[in-house]
Order: structure tokens, then sequence, then C-alpha cells
């Protein structure tokens, strides 16, 4: 049987982050904005409910940290520094760093996690990030991260590769099965440098020392499964629930995969923490749909 831990520490950006962000912008702007916006995210979340951190620390009865920031590249840049320009936003760098400093011994018992990299693809406003065309400072910047851990003792480290970006709302409507030369952001191009993305995170990770339990946690299969058969689960897999330019959300936020234009619903958020938790190898005599349908009434009850 797989280690029960003391605690999860997590680290990366919007996919985790149980309110980070948030807690910033309401700092700097005296209590007037939130972002992102509540109502209709929940309580700074980028979901309609709880992520699946939350929902992974519940199943392991296992407190959490998550010193997630939406906007987090794998490096020191945040791309929402578009939004409260002149307040610093951390990247995954920082966030490590700042562990580290706190924790120069680092608990043993514990899980850390570690999911970016979208962002250092994907279209952005930021006033100083460009976008990567190629995976390699990425897998470079997560190799430093992973040490950076090891370097203090961690012994237990989740790395998460990425989804599909073409295939979320935000670009799937370009997906031809053609990568055109001018247009790195074009769908087909991001689940090209998705791919280069996940096969270099995956020799990266096979190149540690056995001494390091290292968890893969494939999403981008998880993902692309849930898209190609919906199942029962989903009568949406394509479209965003939550329309960015009106604000409008949709009436069954519950049988929808995407929330907004890349983050998943509260629904899919669970599939997530499943599928984290199955990579843990912690037996349970429930499937990822059986568990699932245990857990599901009452979140579609909340999101409602």
């Amino acid at each position: 049987m797989a280690a029960r831990f003391s605690t999860i520490y997590e680290f990366g950006d919007s996919l985790t982050d149980t309110g980070n962000l948030n807690q910033i912008v309401l700092e700097a702007t005296g209590g007037t904005q939130t972002f992102p916006p509540t109502p209709p995210y929940f309580q700074g979340r980028f979901s309609n409910g709880p992520i699946w951190i939350e929902f992974l620390a519940q199943k392991l009865q296992v407190p959490f940290i998550s010193s997630a920031v939406g906007g987090a590249t794998t490096g020191f840049d945040n791309t929402l520094d578009d939004i409260l320009p002149g307040i610093p936003l951390p990247g995954l760098q920082q966030q490590i760093g700042n562990f580290v400093v706190n924790n120069p011994v680092a608990d043993p018992d514990a899980l850390y996690g570690i999911w970016a990299g979208s962002n250092d693809y994907l279209p952005t406003n930021s006033l100083t990030f460009t976008p990567f065309d190629n995976p390699d400072q990425s897998l470079s910047n997560i190799e430093t991260a992973i040490n950076s851990l090891v370097g203090v003792g961690a012994k237990h480290i989740m790395v998460f590769n990425l989804p599909n970006l073409g295939d979320t709302p935000l670009s799937n409507g370009t997906v031809d099965g053609i990568c055109p030369d001018d247009n790195q952001f074009d769908g087909d191009c991001l689940n090209d440098l998705t791919m280069a993305h996940n096969n270099g995170l995956s020799t990266l990770l096979s190149s540690f020392s056995s001494e390091v339990n290292l968890i893969s946690v494939d999403i981008n299969t998880l993902v692309d499964q849930t898209i190609q058969n919906p199942s029962s689960l989903f009568s949406n897999v394509t479209d965003a629930c939550l329309n960015l330019n009106t604000f409008q959300v949709c009436d069954n936020a519950e049988q929808f995969l995407f929330w907004d234009d890349r983050h998943p619903t509260t629904v899919g958020q669970q599939l997530i923490a499943d599928l984290a938790f199955e990579s843990l190898g912690i037996p349970e005599p429930s499937t990822i749909v059986g568990l699932l349908s245990i857990g599901l009434i009452g979140i579609r009850k909340l999101i409602k």
C-alpha cells in the first residue's frame, strides 16, 4: 500500500490556485476588486466550485497548502501582470523559492505537487512575457523546481503533464489537422507543442534517482479520453459554460467539461482529483467512474 501523506504542498498556476491571486488583488486594491471575479467564479478559484487539490486532500484526509497563483509560468514570469502592473505576481520559481526559504528542511512524509506549463505556451497580454514556441526552457524550469524540492528533503513529488492546449475552447475552433507556419497559437500547433512538452517531461522524470518518489499524473490522456468519450458525465466537452465576453453562465454547468475557455468545471476537477489519487497507487475498490458516481451528486447540488 502506498504511503499515507502528512500534508499536500502544491505549486503551479490557475489550475491549482485556491484563491492566492485573488488575495493579492484584494490587498492591492484595498478590497475593491476580485480576480477572478466572484461571482461567477467560485471564491477565487478559476472554476465554478472547489478544485482538484481540495478533492484530493479530502480523499487522502490530509491538509493541503497551495502556493499556486493564476498566470504563473514555469519560470519567474506571470502572464497576468497586465491586470496589476507594478504589483509582483509570482511564477513557479518564486513559489518554490519561498517554500525553500521557509522550509530549509522539508517534511519527508508530505506530498509535493507541480503543475505548470500551460501559460508558457498560450497567448497572453503580459507586459513582460513572450510565450515559448518550444518546450526546452519550460522543461528546464520544471527540472529546477524539482531539484529545489529534492534539495531540501522532499521525497514524494507529483508532477502533472499538460492537456492538449489546442483542444480547449480557447483554441479548438482552429483544429483542422494543419499547423500553419505563421501562427504558433493555432490549435494544431498548440497540440504539437503539448506533445513535445509531455514527451520531454516523461524523459525528464525518468532521469531522476529512484531515491525520489516521482509520481507522474497523465492529465493529457484523461482529458483526451473524456473529450473523445464523454459517456454520461458530460453533454458538452468542447464549449465553455461561462461566456467571458458577456459573463453569462450556461444553465447546466454540471454537464460541461470546461468552465471557461481553458479551465475545467468543478465536475472536471473531480476527475482530475480521482486520477491524481489513482496515480498515487493507494488501493481503492472503485474505479474513477465509480468514485464519481458517489461524489458527483453532492457537487452538482453545490453548483446548481
